[in-house]
């Protein structure tokens, strides 16, 4: 009773309530209670009515007329016995929803006011102000699962200010006992973090949070080695081996520590167009039709696969090659959504240059559409592009241009597309 209560809208309002909590005793219920060979036990649990009742606790309804005339027929909760029943299911281990508000409440608090992180500040102010009022929207969940997870809300939170403020780039368990002290907490409450992050971060508005789920990579968090991913033509001098990258087929897995080695042997290749792909099997398909990387190659293109949002190393690898390589232009194929829109938008800040859109155009959105293709956006996802639309308004550059006519054509037809169907 008390767990309907604390999913009511009653809990912690005071009476008198719309309506009390009520527990029918009944065989679908009870069905053990109440099976034919079930006196005994449909004994013990009127008695307990009864008892909890004669306390103070509840209220009993007894059956009116019939055979059971006067027997409890329902035990019911209201304002005034709320207390008085907390404390019985207490003792008998019942942990009250109160407990683990108060906590992260005031676990909230205290991150704020150590945050230097402006964003940050205000969604964990949401946070504790609607936990005040019993209310864990902020966090994406309802008072049943903040109920059964909130003790991984208490290191998910701090994990996620840490990050938040930024740390360097680290494996897993290495940044875990930093922030938490415990290198295998972080991987525990892994989904918590994301969770936290994808509703705090202004970055990640409107990105579904099943899209989110390498998302820790962004804050510089390494679960696996780390790859640049590519394809092209380029001679890479690596201690005292040469490697050429067109050997690697169909593509090529360089790790990032071969960043120095990639940038000189793509210079040194005179690489003139730069196209970063968002998803796996588009960039497979599109080196395919390209020839492989000896077709790049030949145009002086590489592609890179970014993996939906690029991990700090790429973006540095990225960005040592656009300084390096001042006339290569950069474009930038991704999904026509509020995520792909704004990884277009993370690289152009970060390479802080223009980055042409390839393919994602709004003709394609809107021809797209007319055929009745797509997914529909939803009201998040709209608020999303509308408020990324403002952003972008304030600034110049035609490939900016395309992406906020590409946005007004999502707006306008209400959906959105997924590369894979170009």
């Amino acid at each position: 009773m008390l767990g309907s209560h604390e999913r009511s809208v009653c809990y912690r309002r005071p009476g008198p309530w719309p309506r009390e909590v009520i527990l029918k005793l009944d065989l679908r219920t009870f069905p053990a209670a109440f099976a034919p060979d079930g006196r005994e036990v449909r004994a013990l649990l009127l008695a307990a009515a009864l008892e909890l009742e004669g306390e103070g606790r509840v209220r009993v309804v007894r059956h009116g007329r019939g055979p059971l005339a006067g027997e409890p027929q329902e035990v019911r909760l209201g304002p005034e016995h709320v207390e008085r029943a907390y404390e019985a299911a207490v003792e008998l281990g019942f942990e009250p929803l109160a407990i683990g508000l108060c906590e992260v409440e005031a676990h909230a608090k205290s991150l704020a006011e150590r945050s230097g992180v402006a964003w940050m500040r205000n969604y964990l102010g949401a946070v504790s102000s609607g936990l005040s009022r019993a209310d864990p929207a902020a966090l994406g969940m309802s008072r049943e699962r903040f109920k059964s997870d909130w003790r991984e809300l208490v290191p998910a939170l701090t994990a996620a200010v840490g990050l938040a403020g930024g740390v360097a780039p680290a494996w897993e368990r290495v940044i875990s006992e930093r922030l938490l002290g415990d290198s295998k907490l972080l991987g525990r409450v892994r989904a918590a973090v994301v969770g936290v992050l994808s509703r705090a971060d202004p970055r990640w508005e409107g990105v579904p949070l099943e899209e989110a789920t390498e998302l820790l990579e962004v804050y510089g968090v390494r679960r696996k080695p780390g790859l640049i991913r590519c394809a092209g033509v380029a001679g890479l001098r690596v201690g005292s081996g040469e490697y050429r990258m067109e050997d690697f087929v169909p593509v090529a897995h360089l790790p990032d520590s071969w960043a120095a080695a990639w940038i000189d042997g793509l210079v040194a290749a005179g690489v003139r167009q730069v196209t970063t792909i968002e998803n796996e099997y588009p960039f497979l398909s599109y080196v395919e039709e390209s020839g492989g990387p000896a077709g790049l190659g030949a145009r002086g293109e590489v592609a890179v696969y970014t993996a939906g949002f690029p991990t700090p190393a790429l973006v540095d690898a990225l960005a040592g090659l656009a300084e390096r390589a001042r006339g290569v232009v950069f474009r930038h194929w991704g999904d026509a959504d509020v995520g792909g829109i704004r990884i277009w938008w993370f690289l152009r800040s970060r390479l802080g240059r223009p980055v042409e859109l390839f393919r994602t155009t709004a003709e394609w959105v809107e021809t797209e559409a007319a055929r009745g293709g797509g997914r529909a956006i939803s009201a998040a996802e709209r608020r999303a592009l509308e408020r990324l639309g403002g952003e972008l308004a304030k600034v110049e550059g035609e490939d900016v241009v395309a992406s906020r006519e590409v946005i007004a054509a999502m707006l306008g037809s209400g959906v959105k597309l997924e590369q894979e169907g170009y």
